[in-house]
Order: structure tokens, then sequence, then C-alpha cells
């Protein structure tokens, strides 16, 4: 009895694997019968991983200006990390800028001076 617990499961196995491919036209393959070639699974091409959401940049969101969209594309193949970090310099810039115009003090207005110039260079590191 225990030899043939093995035997069988050795059996659903082998049947499992040799399970039928057939070729359908140049590009698409079928478990289902399409065609009188039938091919080993191995010749079978391997399905290509859908695109991600992030890679396609075709047209205008409403409510995005030209310029977004722009800002869109240049930016659509960094990674998330640095995607994200310009959209805080996006944000951190402008704010320096008004810092600078507003301020009263004048090591406020140097400290917002500083800062504004290291986002900057940051901003053309990422390539943003």
């Amino acid at each position: 009895m225990k030899l043939l617990v093995p035997v069988f499961l050795l059996a659903i196995a082998g049947a499992a694997q040799a399970q039928a491919v057939y070729k359908c036209n140049s590009s698409s393959y079928s478990e289902q019968p399409c065609s009188d070639r039938v091919v080993r699974t191995y010749e079978a091409p391997v399905e290509r991983p859908a695109r991600k959401a992030r890679d396609v940049v075709a047209h205008r969101l409403p409510g995005e200006s030209a310029e977004e969209l722009a800002t869109r594309r240049r930016r659509v193949n960094l990674p998330g990390t640095d995607r994200d970090e310009c959209a805080r310099l996006d944000k951190k810039i402008p704010f320096e800028q008004q810092r600078i115009r507003n301020g009263v003090h004048p090591e406020e207005i140097d400290e917002a001076q500083q800062s504004l110039a290291e986002s900057r260079k940051r901003f053309q590191q990422l390539r943003c």
C-alpha cells in the first residue's frame, strides 16, 4: 500500500506536465485546440507583465495644465522616492521664495536663501 501512493502521485504529476499546448498563430498559444500544431510547453512564450500605470502618460488629465503634463511626462521614469521628493520640492521652493520676500529679520532671510539654494540644487540633481 505504501508503494502505491508515491506511484499514484508521480502519475498525476506526469499527466499535469504533459498537457498539450497548441500554437494558434505566430504569437498566441492555447490549451484548447485551435490548430493541429502541438508544441512543447517550453516553446510557448512567457507572458509579459502588464505595463504599469505610471509608465503611461498619454494625455492631459482633467484640470491639468500643459506645464503640469510636461512635468508629469518628465518625471514618469523617475523612481517613486525621487518623484515624491520632487513633489515636496515643488512646494518647498515657492515657500522659501515667499519667506525671502516677506522676511523681516535678516537671519530669517539668510536662512530662507540658504534653504532655497539647497532645494534648487537637489531639484537639479534629481532632474525634476
